[in-house]
């Protein structure tokens, strides 16, 4: 499914009287990498948010499926740039108290998923304060059939009702009920217009509470604006439906349209 350009928002966006923008983090601003930590988000990225977090009316959070620690390792990005872990589970301050029902049940799944991945050096299991992911996608590069076989033993797991969320080669098994759709609902109250861009699964939660039903080239309608970055390559869940109106195919399309977008609204606020 391809997308309409977002290019076509851009005056609207500039135009904005109070502008959220909000992305996520890996296969969005960082390319995918089978080493989750030996990534480097694309400097034209990071020059853009920068610009546009020091304008007038215009906040930046980065809302990322890592946890905060892990995100703050591999982001360059701070202050006055809003960093947000865990799906939204991890603001900079707070977060939800884990219980120990809760904590029992990660220390449950971990033990099952450390056992699906016995015998597959390139599959390991993340542990993250409120969640424990599978990862598989070094094992896909040279065990694609394996990679995916764990992937499917792992959906069979028992859960008790609680999240589990596919991605890219990856499984997410959350002890919470905390999505990046409920953490931008509440925050988006805030401005007359929000920009989210993701490329997961993951990232259709907070797609979906945008409000994009008024059309965006008007500049006085206030209306969001949300950005499917559609890989063309990583195959996974990338391409599936979305509830996304916009459409961009790399990192290298964010980060020239983040770069058009601090150019329009300077322009406009100059």
């Amino acid at each position: 499914m391809t997308l309409p350009d977002p290019h076509d928002a851009l005056a609207y966006l500039a135009h904005a009287e109070t502008l959220l923008i909000c992305m996520d983090f890996d296969g969005t601003i960082c390319e995918l990498r089978p080493d989750a930590y030996a990534v480097t988000p694309d400097p034209q990225v990071i020059a853009a948010l920068e610009n546009l977090a020091a304008l007038p009316g215009t906040d930046v959070a980065i809302l990322s499926g890592r946890h905060l620690d892990g995100l703050r390792t591999v982001c360059p990005l701070g202050p006055p740039v809003t960093l947000v872990g865990s799906h939204g589970a991890e603001p900079t301050t707070g977060g939800p108290e884990l219980t120990a029902e809760d904590r029992e049940y990660l220390d449950g799944i971990q033990r099952e998923l450390e056992q699906l991945t016995q015998g597959h050096p390139g599959a390991f299991v993340e542990v993250k304060p409120y969640q424990r992911v599978l990862h598989v996608m070094r094992l896909a590069t040279t065990d694609p059939d394996a990679a995916a076989a764990i992937l499917e033993s792992g959906l069979h797991l028992p859960t008790h009702g609680r999240p589990v969320t596919p991605g890219h080669n990856i499984l997410e098994f959350s002890a919470v009920d905390i999505t990046k759709g409920s953490w931008l609902a509440a925050e988006k109250t805030r401005y007359t217009a929000t920009l989210f861009a993701g490329d997961d699964v993951t990232d259709e939660t907070a797609l979906a509470v945008l409000d994009t039903a008024k059309p965006h080239p008007s500049v006085s309608t206030p209306s969001d604006v949300g950005i499917k970055v559609q890989h063309s390559t990583t195959g996974g869940t990338g391409a599936s439906a979305t509830a996304a109106d916009y459409g961009l195919g790399s990192v290298a399309e964010v980060a020239d349209f983040l770069t058009a977008l601090a150019e329009a609204r300077q322009s406009a606020q100059g």
